[in-house]
C-alpha cells in the first residue's frame, strides 16, 4: 500500500476530526537535534483519555504537537524512511492513534509513553511493509490475451438454438458437451 504523500491521511484526518494543524509537518521536518522524545505531560494523558470532547480535542492537539516531530525522527531513523515516506507514515500513525483510541489502551505501569508509542510505530511501520511485499491476486501469473471479438465473429456463423427446446427435446444447454 503506497500513500499519496500526505495528501491521503490529511484527507482523511480532516473529514474525522477537527485536528487540521498536521499540515504544518511538511514544512518542518528537518532531522537536526537527536529527536528525544519529550518528558510524559500526565495531565495530558489524563486529558486525551476524558470522555468530555472539547478537552480530550486539546489534549489530543497537545499531545500530536510534542510528539509528531520525535515520531517523524524515529521513523527517518530507526526505519530509514525518505523524507515524503516518514511523512506519510507519521501522520498515518497518528490517525489511526486518534480513530483507534490508542492511548485508552496505554499503560502506564507497562512501559513509559515513548516506548508504547515507538511500539506502535514499529507495529505500523512492519504491517505497511508486509503490505507492500505482499503479491496481489495473480501477482506473479502470466497474464493471457483473450480474443472476444474473435469469437463473437465465430458467433455469427453458428445457429444458436432457443433456450425453450432444441429438435431432440432438450434446452439449449445441450448443446455444449460439458453441461449435458
Amino acid at each position: 500500500m503506497r500513500r499519496d504523500h500526505g495528501s491521503l491521511v490529511h484527507r482523511r484526518l480532516t473529514s474525522y476530526t477537527p485536528f487540521r494543524f498536521l499540515t504544518f509537518m511538511r514544512d518542518d521536518t528537518n532531522l537536526v537535534g537527536r529527536g528525544d522524545f519529550p518528558p510524559t505531560r500526565w495531565s495530558v494523558i489524563l486529558a486525551a483519555r476524558s470522555a468530555e470532547p472539547e478537552e480530550r480535542r486539546r489534549a489530543l492537539e497537545v499531545l500530536i504537537a510534542a510528539y509528531w516531530k520525535p515520531i517523524y525522527k524515529y521513523v527517518r531513523l530507526r526505519w530509514g524512511k525518505d523524507n515524503e515516506e516518514a511523512k506519510d507514515l507519521t501522520q498515518e500513525f497518528f490517525f489511526r492513534l486518534l480513530e483507534k483510541d490508542f492511548l485508552a489502551r496505554y499503560e502506564p505501569q507497562r512501559a513509559r509513553l515513548r516506548t508504547f508509542l515507538r511500539v506502535c510505530v514499529d507495529h505500523l511501520i512492519a504491517n505497511d511493509d508486509k503490505a507492500s511485499r505482499r503479491l496481489k491476486r495473480g501477482g506473479e501469473a502470466e497474464l493471457l490475451s483473450l480474443d472476444f471479438e474473435s469469437a463473437e465473429g465465430e458467433l455469427r456463423y453458428i445457429e444458436i438454438p432457443s433456450p425453450e427446446r432444441t429438435e431432440d427435446g432438450h434446452g439449449a444447454s445441450s448443446a455444449f458437451p460439458w453441461n449435458g
